[in-house]
């Protein structure tokens, strides 16, 4: 996820017609999936970071440069309580899908569309979060 594009090895990705067909109570009964209920919810931070650059990444930087784009990662850092006692933290990248992405590709730049896609998001959590609950 580290530029926004998952390696998934063994996994065949669900596409949006696949959730289309998806009720809330079957995504909430798969074992795969964390489920956290609104009320247990303490904040929701969206967040962007710049990738650390590392020797190995000297050709997508090189690409990216070349292409005049600036890479930033979006993300959600959501705190909660997993039990009376115990805080959690989790942090989820904001990555849209291909299906998503590719459209806007042809009139906006790759730091456009994710920023909206984050923001689109964020707004999407205010909608059902308790205010003050969610940031960005």
């Amino acid at each position: 996820m580290r530029y926004g594009t998952a390696l998934v090895t063994d996994v065949v990705p669900k596409t949006l017609e696949d959730y289309e067909k998806t009720t809330l109570e079957s995504l909430a009964s798969d074992s795969e999936n964390l489920t956290i209920p609104h009320t247990s919810v303490l904040s929701l931070v969206l967040k962007k970071d710049f990738p650390k650059s590392r020797l190995r990444d000297t050709f997508i930087w090189l690409t990216m440069r070349r292409q005049g784009e600036i890479f930033q990662v979006y993300y959600l850092e959501m705190t909660y309580l997993k039990n009376q006692n115990e805080q959690r933290r989790v942090q989820m990248y904001m990555v849209p899908l291909g299906a998503y992405l590719k459209p806007r590709r042809q009139t906006k730049t790759r730091e456009t569309i994710l920023r909206e896609y984050a923001l689109e998001s964020i707004q999407s959590y205010q909608q059902v979060l308790p205010a003050g609950i969610v940031t960005s």
